[in-house]
Order: structure tokens, then sequence, then C-alpha cells
């Protein structure tokens, strides 16, 4: 039997992991990264001009994504504390930290006595506490909301900018690039016959998908397969009827472990016996972090789709922490 999952843990998970998707400022939606003469300006993920005098010096990461990004930018000793739920799941970035807060409020008393430059936090949160912050004259940076991987290179050139390591975030996004083209290359010209299609089961109770405007779906895409959500032009995180994946009967099956230690706590489930995923061995587990946080390690998840979907050019599904 799955995991049951309670509503308010869920909310907690998905606002740390997710956060809400906002409307980007500027043309075309892309995020503005420039420098100006009196130091660093970007724009974030709530749409607010970021201005820096100089590259941020001391950083509290309320962002467990943006904390990934630090240390992918050689930076990570910047970092003076972090968010409560990187240290209660035992990130080993989170090693020798206490937690300062989350998306549902921040310690606003440890923050000021850290005395950081920045504050990296979520789009989504407690707004009084992020203007408790701004009012001790502490710049908040909100990560940007991704939809799809080209937000992760935003997202990596806006805090290497912040960081002062700006050719590292250049270097990082190039070498991403390079992973992600080089599995889409080998799927972009199959047939949708030949791609499978796909249901990314987020939680069990009530059962619920990633939509086509989600970094989920992205990655799905680019992997090669087909998100039997997004056909239906559903967004989001969305509740998702029993009666109609049945009716779609996807041919793979993908869920985090924090749902599913492995696959029999999905194939065992008797609801989901009729469909083609479960009866030709076709379900798998994936580490939450890597196609849950939207950072350079995005590739590690993308490598794992794309053998879960297509075996016979990328070679058998491994598991890949």
């Amino acid at each position: 039997m799955l995991k049951r999952v309670v509503y308010a843990v869920s909310a907690a998970v998905v606002l740390l992991l997710i956060a809400v998707p906002v409307c980007l400022l500027g043309c075309k939606g892309e995020v503005e990264v420039k420098s100006v003469t009196e130091g660093i300006e970007v724009r974030d993920g709530n749409g607010d001009i970021i201005k820096i005098a100089s590259p941020a010096e001391r950083i509290v990461v309320i962002s467990p994504s943006a904390l990934e990004i630090i240390s992918g930018l050689g930076v990570i000793d910047k970092v003076v504390e972090v968010d409560n739920y990187s240290v209660t799941s035992g990130d080993p970035l989170a090693g020798g930290f206490e937690g300062a807060g989350d998306s549902f409020g921040l310690n606003i008393e440890k923050i000021a006595a850290l005395n950081p430059d920045l504050l990296i936090a979520v789009s989504g949160g407690p707004d009084d506490d992020y203007q408790k912050i701004e009012e001790l004259g502490i710049e908040i940076y909100r990560v940007i909301s991704v939809s799809g991987i080209e937000g992760v290179y935003e997202e990596i050139a806006n805090i290497g900018r912040l960081t002062g390591s700006g050719d590292k975030g250049e270097e990082l996004i190039k070498e991403l690039k390079k992973s992600v083209d080089g599995i889409y290359n080998e799927v972009k010209n199959l047939s949708d016959e030949d791609k499978p299609e796909v249901f990314y089961e987020v939680w069990n109770d009530p059962l619920m998908s990633a939509g086509m405007d989600t970094f989920v779906n992205d990655l799905i895409e680019k992997a090669g397969g087909i998100n039997i959500v997004a056909q239906d032009s559903i967004t989001g995180w969305p509740e998702y009827s029993l009666e109609t994946l049945i009716e779609k009967n996807p041919d793979v099956i993908v869920a985090p472990m924090s749902l599913a230690a492995d696959p029999s706590a999905i194939t065992g489930d008797e609801r989901f016996s009729s469909i083609s995923a479960v009866k030709n061995g076709r379900v798998y587990v994936i580490p939450d972090n890597p196609v849950s946080r939207p950072s350079q390690n995005l590739d590690i998840a993308l490598e794992m789709l794309s053998k879960a979907f297509h075996p016979y050019i990328f070679g058998e599904f491994e598991i890949m922490e």
C-alpha cells in the first residue's frame, strides 16, 4: 500500500520544492541579468529588481534548489544558514546548519544576528517576514518559479552574478546545455508512436500529477516521453482521477522515492493492476531531488528518465543520486 500523504505536509513540500508559478516581468518573460557601474542588478522571480553594490559574501538560503546551485558554483562557503527542510531531511549541503525558517515563516532574530548581505528565498512565502527582513536592510532575491529547463539556466546566471561567480555560472550553464541537448537530440525526431505515454505520480492520496507548465513536464518531454496530463492541457499540480488514469492507460509510471520506496508500492496496488505500465513492469521510482529541484542536477533526472523511456537508445534504467 502506498504512503498516504497529509494535505498539510503536501503543501509544505510543494511550496518548498516547487514554488508557486508567478508571472515574470521583462521582454518575453526573460529574467534580466545585467551589470551596472554601481554594482550588480538582476530581476528576480517576483519581478523585482535586486541591486547589490558588490557580490554577496554572507548568504542565508531558504531554497533547496538555490542551495544546490550555490554548491555547483563553488561558493557554498558564503552560505551562513539554510532552510529548515534541508536540515531536517538530512541534506548533505545543510550539514552543520540549524535552519533559519522555511516558506511558512522565518527566524527573524537568527537571520538578523547572522548579518547576511543577501537572503535567497522561494517566490511564495511569508510576506510579513520578508518585509521585516527588508526593514533590516537585507536584500531578498526570490528564486524563479521554474516551469521548464530554460528557467534553470536563468537561475544559475542570476545566482552566479549575485555571488560573484558569473564566469563559473556560464560554464555550468554550458555544461548543462550540452548534457540536455545530448539526450534531447536523440529523441526529438521520434514519432509520437515511438514515445511512451507517461504518468508522473506526485502524490497518492489524493492522486496528483504534474501539468503542462511544470519543470517535471519539460523533463518528461526532453527525455522523449509524452505526459498524459499535459495531453489534456492541464496545468499546475492537479488532482487526477483514478478513472482517468485507467482510461489513459500510460506505458510508464514514474514516482519519487518520497512516495514509493520501490516499484512494488505501485505495482502491488490493485487499483493500478490493469494499467499497461504495471502489467509490463515499466514502473520506476527515482530520487526526489533531481526531479523536484530546478538546478544543474536536473541532468541526473533527465538521464534516469531517458533510460526508463528508451532503454534501447540510452541503456537500462538505473537509479542515480
